[in-house]
């Protein structure tokens, strides 16, 4: 999708995004935090993000791995990877979608607004950055930015570190021209043939006209300089929130015991309940992959009887099953997976309604479900059918609702239902009765009683039938 030369951009430059991404997990002690630690590629054999207690180890940017452990033996070392990037960049966005429309993803480490539409809304400039930025500070990604009228423009600025938040045309181009060409997207050949006619920096490629270029340098290379100068449109695919949500976590350390891995999982929690909070929607299946470092990633699905989002209700789910859970060797990542939610329907009640224990009753069923297994969970049904012992139906799927309510001719009946009836053995005060029942002739299973209430010499109720033999029966107690 193509843009006019006249919008505003504002790029973000992500420096130590792997870094952060492991930082922010939060779960970790400040002692672990503060080791120096450094993410290294192993495509390039360099270190390329540094956390500040490196840095004052004397560990630099570009080192590689044999002078890096050389220098400092305890050095902690996490492989680069690039989808982690990915990912975060994913999360900010669906964060920011909230405030920016227009959202433009370019990996591994850089993320483009489109400033110009959301000035209206906003009140100008200050306001809009004020709310990215604090947005941003929540996130606790450390980031280097710069606003343009080009993207070219903003992404020189912001890696250079010449950035600076402004309308101001003048302005802009005052810091864009103390940046170098090497930050830009030009071909590195080309890069090299401007360099050797002492062409390096923004300053100096703005004294040539493009036309005398073109001959020297590809293509696309001239096309990334118009863009630069503002003389060429943007062309970019804006980013589209995921109708799933995916979070992936690496951890500091290898982990074995399942107690020390709530903590993480608790935070991830707490991420999957900001996205359904601000989309106004509840889940009912979760799934969580444990990454072992010599076996195969270990999945588990956690249920809900209920939609739900507070992390709260899924730990206690989740911290109930993981007590069954062994690994198999340390576990190095997880990542959480919520493919469907649905939206959250608000209550009708006002204050002074009385409360339904429905709820609660949901609440209980899915702990139960992740303690003893999904299999072993029945819910009691109501159905269409006078006989006591044919009137529930026990159902496997705890998530269905009911097929029928409890209407009121069953309001005489006990809590506790035997069963199969068995002989009255003790004398009773009738108190309450009788009740005929004549029914089951569609599925020969014909019943021919009469139920009565009685009460014993202990005071228990009881709940007794007599058949036309005159025998007498004891089917329930009340409770």
């Amino acid at each position: 999708m193509q843009f006019d030369t006249c919008s505003l951009w504002i790029y973000l430059h992500f420096t130590q995004l792997h870094l952060n991404v492991i930082e922010n997990t939060q779960v970790h002690d400040e002692r672990e935090l503060a080791q120096p630690r450094a993410i290294y590629n192993m495509q390039s054999n360099q270190l390329v993000q540094l956390n500040e207690s490196a840095l004052q180890k004397g560990i630099k940017h570009g080192m590689g791995l044999a002078s890096a452990s050389l220098l400092y033996p305890q050095l902690n070392v996490h492989e680069y990877n690039e989808e982690i990037e990915k990912h975060a960049l994913e999360h900010m966005a669906n964060a920011l979608y909230l405030l920016s429309s227009d959202i433009v993803l370019m990996p591994p480490n850089g993320l483009v607004l489109r400033a110009q539409n959301m000035l209206k809304l906003y009140g100008g400039l200050g306001p809009y950055w004020q709310n990215i930025s604090r947005c941003l500070s929540q996130l606790g990604y450390r980031y280097q930015s710069a606003a343009g009228f080009s993207i070219q423009a903003c992404k020189v600025m912001a890696k250079c570190k010449q950035g600076i938040i402004s309308q101001e045309r003048d302005v802009i181009e005052q810091q864009l021209f103390k940046c170098s060409l090497a930050h830009c997207d030009i071909d590195l050949k080309d890069f090299e043939k401007l360099k050797r006619i002492g062409i390096s920096t923004v300053d100096e490629l703005s004294r040539v006209p493009l036309s005398q270029l073109a001959n020297r340098i590809s293509r696309y290379s001239v096309g990334i300089i118009a863009e630069l100068r503002g003389q060429a449109p943007s062309k970019v695919t804006f980013f589209a929130p995921s109708i799933s949500y995916e979070d992936y976590i690496e951890l500091l350390y290898d982990i074995s015991l399942v107690d020390k891995l709530v903590p993480v999982l608790k935070h991830a929690l707490k991420k999957l309940e900001t996205f359904l909070y601000v989309r106004n929607t509840q889940c009912l299946h979760i799934d969580v992959s444990f990454y072992q470092r010599e076996h195969e990633p270990l999945q588990i699905g956690f249920d809900s009887a209920m939609a739900i989002y507070r992390h709260q209700d899924w730990l206690e789910i989740a911290s109930l099953k993981l007590e069954q859970v062994r690994f198999a060797s340390p576990v190095y990542a997880l990542k959480l997976v919520c493919e469907k939610y649905e939206v959250a329907h608000a209550s009708v009640d006002d204050f002074f309604t009385h409360k339904s224990t429905h709820i609660e009753t949901m609440s209980l069923t899915s702990r139960l479900a992740s303690k003893l297994g999904q299999q072993k969970i029945t819910r009691l049904n109501f159905i269409d059918d006078f006989r006591p012992e044919k009137s529930t139906l026990a159902l496997a799927d705890i998530k269905s609702k009911s097929l029928n309510h409890a209407q009121s001719v069953f309001a005489d009946r006990p809590g506790f239902l035997l069963e199969t009836p068995t002989l009255l053995q003790q004398k009773i005060q009738l108190i309450k009765g009788p009740e005929r029942m004549i029914c089951g002739w569609w599925d020969d299973g014909v019943v021919t009683r009469d139920y009565y209430i009685g009460q014993s010499q202990q005071g228990q109720q009881m709940w007794v039938f007599k058949t036309p033999e005159k025998d007498w029966y004891l089917h329930g107690y009340f409770i």
